[in-house]
């Protein structure tokens, strides 16, 4: 059985920290979450991954962000983020522009085609958190979303980030309500 595997089996044992289970259960849950996504956008016949979902969807988001930035929130490489980028525009989704502030950055824009297409994949993301969410009461989900926020408060407060553009999104993530 593998440390992820173990981590998701309540052992019932008085021994078991959280602090030595939490992290495999948050990468457990971002797998199952990317897993089902990329299921359901299949299935609806969306050509998207979970992946490009979510780069359309930060463009989306904040018009003529640059790649850098888009990389530093999904948690990938500049690399793989160039390649994510490349396919969007691509297949006609994305659209790239000069920098305003920097000769060696792009800012990128959501074309008409790709905002539609975003459109039909988050009616499909919508459900799979529905279907998430629904193991949940309604007082869980909340209580949930007030414990999500407040660790990650804790750890920004532990962490320099010469980011300011990633506190200012996770800012907004945080105030919503």
């Amino acid at each position: 059985m593998t440390q992820i595997e173990t981590a998701i089996q309540p052992s019932g044992s008085h021994e078991e920290h959280p602090a030595h289970v939490i992290g495999f259960l948050f990468k457990a849950l971002h797998h199952s979450l990317r897993h089902a996504m990329d299921e359901s956008l299949r299935r609806h016949q969306i050509d998207l991954s979970f992946a490009h979902f979510v780069t359309l969807f930060g463009v989306y988001c904040e018009p003529g962000i640059n790649g850098a930035s888009l990389a530093r929130r999904g948690m990938v490489s500049a690399q793989t983020m160039n390649a994510v980028l490349r396919r969007l525009e691509r297949d006609g989704r994305i659209e790239r522009r000069p920098h305003p502030d920097s000769r060696r950055a792009d800012s990128w824009y959501v074309t008409a085609t790709g905002a539609s297409l975003l459109q039909r994949a988050r009616v499909v993301g919508d459900s799979v958190f529905e279907h998430m969410l629904s193991a949940l009461q309604e007082d869980e989900t909340a209580r949930l979303l007030s414990y999500m926020r407040r660790c990650i408060k804790a750890l920004e407060s532990v962490t320099e980030t010469a980011d300011t553009g990633c506190r200012s999104a996770t800012q907004k993530i945080l105030t919503a309500t």
